[in-house]
């Protein structure tokens, strides 16, 4: 039979209360009674419960992270950014997932409305998601990943993408002026696509060049799609002599892959661009230039907030923007930067 407070109290010959004030570090507890207390813990192997705990003092000392996926390193650099941050503040890290299709009704109801959680970050990708329609009315304080949630008070925390693309996509055309880029992104309706689409466009606006409609490709992020698509374009894009910017570094290493498998050079016959700056970048040979974005720093930077939300309840919502930097490899030509 498990052990309870009461056993806990009967051994340290105190009251239920007495017991309760220690395991809250309450420091009302003088030393002497607090080492008892704490010794007949020990001795039982008592461990509190801490869903009832949790209900009483209406904390739960876990923070949710809701993701439209938990695959590829993207997600994972996240979650762990989080997680450190969230363990150094004192808190625990349930998460879960919610894709587009979804409206994460079921995912509020069980971990905010039932009090499982303290305070939630979510990240939105998707113009259609609907979990946005959900979010308005969230139970606990909220921190939004990468979008806004009308009629919500929430923290957000960004990537600057657009910056980041636009940058990528004057450093191509300072080694390939006069190439066509083909732009390689995500579903039509991703963010994340749209800011980089976005700016793939007015950089070469700035330039007098309009990309063909056939240079913009819509797919879904994932090696073998666009692997699937690259091994029917390679040779066309090199004989047209093509560069190709993928919007992450999947797709840019399923192009490199499409390329060597049709007896390719990259560089030589076909540039390839990535984003993220994830591991996959410095594995695929010729290593990948691509766009770094702080992934850990951002889900750190969520927890962050929260919990700065958590304490101040009031205060006005705060937006932070993370920036990004181009790094040079091989995969484009040109000198890699130092330490790439």
């Amino acid at each position: 039979m498990a052990t309870s407070i009461e056993d806990v109290a009967r051994r340290a010959d105190v009251s239920i209360s007495t017991v309760s004030r220690v395991l809250n570090r309450h420091n009302v507890v003088n030393a002497q009674t607090r080492k008892r207390v704490e010794e007949a813990i020990a001795e039982l192997g008592y461990r509190p419960n801490v869903f009832a705990r949790g209900l009483m003092l209406r904390k739960s000392n876990v923070l949710g992270l809701v993701l439209p996926d938990l695959h590829g390193e993207f997600y994972s650099e996240i979650i762990r950014g989080a997680n450190l941050k969230a363990r150094e503040c004192g808190y625990h890290l349930l998460i879960s997932s919610v894709t587009a299709d979804d409206d994460g009704q079921d995912v509020l109801a069980t971990i905010g409305a039932q009090g499982l959680v303290d305070g939630m970050i979510v990240m939105v990708t998707e113009m259609s998601s609907r979990i946005r329609t959900s979010l308005g009315d969230a139970p606990v304080p909220l921190v939004v990943l990468d979008g806004d949630i009308q009629g919500a008070t929430h923290d957000t925390v960004a990537i600057d993408h657009r910056n980041g693309a636009e940058s990528l996509v004057r450093h191509l055309l300072s080694l390939y002026p006069t190439s066509p880029i083909v732009f390689l992104g995500g579903h039509a309706t991703n963010l994340d696509t749209i800011d980089r689409l976005n700016a793939y466009q007015k950089v070469l606006a700035e330039v007098g060049r309009e990309p063909s409609q056939k240079d913009i490709v819509y797919l879904d992020y994932s090696y073998e799609t666009a692997f699937r698509y690259a091994s029917e374009r390679v040779l066309e894009w090199s004989a047209a002599r093509s560069v190709v910017f993928a919007a992450n570094d999947e797709m840019a290493a399923a192009v490199v892959d499409a390329a060597l498998a049709a007896t390719l050079d990259v560089p030589a016959d076909l540039p390839v661009a990535g984003f993220d700056d994830t591991r996959i970048a410095q594995l695929t040979r010729p290593r990948l230039t691509t766009v770094r974005t702080p992934m850990a720093q951002m889900g750190a930077k969520a927890i962050e907030l929260l919990c700065e939300r958590l304490e101040s309840p009031d205060r006005p919502p705060n937006r932070v923007t993370l920036p990004t930097e181009v790094v040079v490899r091989e995969s484009c030509g040109g000198p890699p930067a130092p330490g790439s």
